[in-house]
């Protein structure tokens, strides 16, 4: 390729200062054809150039989007084991709350419960007779 580029660029490119009232109608610059050729070669060098910055800072930012994204998920992972762990806790704290609430034997309560209201029923009957 670089062989190639020298032999494009053999001729020295000539450049001509031109003022208006010279030869040609206008006031500017002219050029030879290897002049022409070089600049029309940095005009698409420069799109090329362009092209593959913008899609080197195209994928740049992906990659930092794709890293936040990953450290979000990761930080919600985080958060949402943090949050079972801490539903989970409670649910044994109210299991253990529960039991505790709750008489350990409701047959022997229920049963002197029974017993007890029936023989205060009869007390009083007995007392009112």
């Amino acid at each position: 390729m670089i062989f190639l580029l020298c032999l494009a660029f053999a001729d020295v490119p000539e450049y001509t200062y031109l003022e208006r009232g010279m030869e040609a109608p206008f006031s500017g610059r002219l050029f030879n054809d290897t002049a022409s050729q070089l600049l029309a070669d940095q005009v698409a060098n420069a799109t090329d150039r362009c092209l593959i910055e913008l899609d080197y800072q195209v994928g740049v930012v992906l990659a930092e989007k794709e890293q936040e994204i990953r450290k979000l998920k990761s930080e919600h992972k985080y958060d949402k084991d943090l949050l079972e762990a801490e539903v989970q806790t409670l649910e044994t704290r109210i299991e253990g709350l529960e039991k505790l609430k709750t008489p350990p034997k409701k047959k022997f309560w229920f049963s002197f419960g029974l017993i007890s209201g029936i023989g205060i029923t009869i007390a009083i009957a007995q007392a009112v007779n």
